[in-house]
């Protein structure tokens, strides 16, 4: 059997459930595995969730060290980080033929018994980005040399067998994530380089080596299969019937397997959107899906989960950790097994990665104070003009007029 899986924390809940009830509509009999970062919250009852089961990444069994594995990587690294692991784990614990991850982020409309036979054939599944080359120089900036810098698949989605190609694939996935899961992010440029580190993109860069280093992986092209924005400008989704959704959903033509709401929250869904549509109104039934999810995670609770704080933000002390310290913990392996740093969490009066970071990287406490500054800045800016507003589009547009004309 197919087990179904995706990774979070407590503040993507409302997504999970979304994807989940998704999932479940389209596929009753498919089991979905919410894998978790962060305590459940004391208000949710499991047994009403559509979720089968919710395993806890601090009891992974290859996890290693918890709070260095914790302590050193990004939510979004994290999140990314444990996947081939609980891949792993879900094929031990449950007995899984095969299993198939799915961002919390997408929505289901479809019947996946398709998907699932191509583990008949196949070992490992992936989605790329983009199946055709683009035709405007706007979507080849945006989409292609983008693609080149965070990997040509799309790791929303992967899919593997429990056979000898399919955990070879997982163990060495596993293996690199558990040391060099990171997302460069465009700083600490001169630590990354001096280990040889830039270019680095989470769990996803390293899957462009997938299909050199294995066997019997299947790529899949057809168009219904995690469609975004970011292949939207090469793909015409269309809604037939009435009703929020209508009765039935295509993609050139054939079936809308799962959609990839990514960037929802923060606007860049709806913003890159807007730029597809300024070139072509094909997809102008897109709009009408986002709306649909929109009301989906409302009713799902999106604004009482959004608001929950990853609980492992602060040192022992109560101050806020930076993400540029969890990156230079992360990046020097050497100091991970010794005695004062293998709980970087811990804040003494003696020697302590707090204290130890701050005298050795002390530059860097100012350069990002002053990154802090600018952020607010862009903060506000994003307040008075929200990321996907017609107001927004409209400064944008009379900017690169300004532009030419002088």
């Amino acid at each position: 059997m197919t087990y179904y899986f995706t990774s979070i924390t407590a503040n993507y809940f409302a997504k999970a459930r979304t994807l989940g009830q998704t999932l479940k509509r389209c596929n009753p009999d498919a089991p979905f595995v919410v894998v978790l970062s962060d305590p459940l919250p004391d208000f949710v009852r499991p047994e009403q969730e559509p979720m089968d089961h919710i395993l806890y990444s601090r009891e992974l069994s290859r996890i290693g060290n918890v709070q260095a594995f914790f302590f050193k990587h990004t939510i979004t690294e994290l999140c990314t980080a444990v996947k081939p692991m609980a891949a792993l784990e879900i094929m031990e614990r449950f007995g899984a033929d095969s299993v198939v991850y799915l961002d919390p982020d997408i929505a289901v409309f479809d019947s996946l018994k398709e998907l699932e036979a191509m583990f008949e054939t196949s070992s490992i599944l992936l989605t790329p980005h983009q199946t055709k080359p683009e035709t405007h120089d706007y979507f080849i900036r945006n989409n292609e040399i983008l693609f080149l810098k965070r990997g040509s698949y799309n790791c929303g989605f992967f899919g593997a067998k429990n056979d000898a190609e399919g955990l070879r694939f997982l163990n060495w996935w596993n293996d690199r994530l558990t040391t060099y899961c990171f997302d460069d992010n465009y700083d600490l440029l001169p630590e990354l380089s001096h280990d040889g580190l830039l270019g680095m993109f989470t769990d996803q860069k390293w899957t462009d080596l997938v299909p050199s280093f294995f066997d019997n992986v299947k790529i899949i092209k057809e168009p219904g299969y995690n469609v975004c924005t970011w292949n939207l400008s090469q793909r015409v989704l269309k809604i037939q019937g009435d009703g929020p959704i209508g009765e039935k959903i295509t993609v050139d033509g054939k079936p809308l397997y799962f959609f990839h709401f990514s960037g929802y929250d923060s606007g860049g869904h709806r913003n890159e959107l807007n730029n597809i549509l300024s070139y072509s109104d094909d997809n102008r039934d897109v709009p009408r899906l986002s709306d649909w999810y929109g009301k989906r995670l409302e009713e799902n609770e999106q604004a009482v989960f959004g608001k929950i704080a990853f609980d492992l933000t602060r040192y022992s002390n109560g101050e806020k950790i930076q993400d540029f310290e969890r990156k230079i913990y992360h990046i020097r392996k050497d100091i991970h097994e010794l005695p004062p740093f293998t709980d970087p969490f811990q804040v003494s009066d003696g020697v302590c990665y707090y204290s130890w970071v701050r005298k050795e990287y002390s530059k860097w406490f100012d350069v990002f104070a002053k990154k802090q500054a600018e952020n607010k800045a862009k903060d506000l800016s994003v307040k008075v003009l929200p990321y996907g507003s017609k107001r927004r589009q409209w400064v944008k547009d009379l900017y690169y007029r300004l532009r030419r004309k002088f």
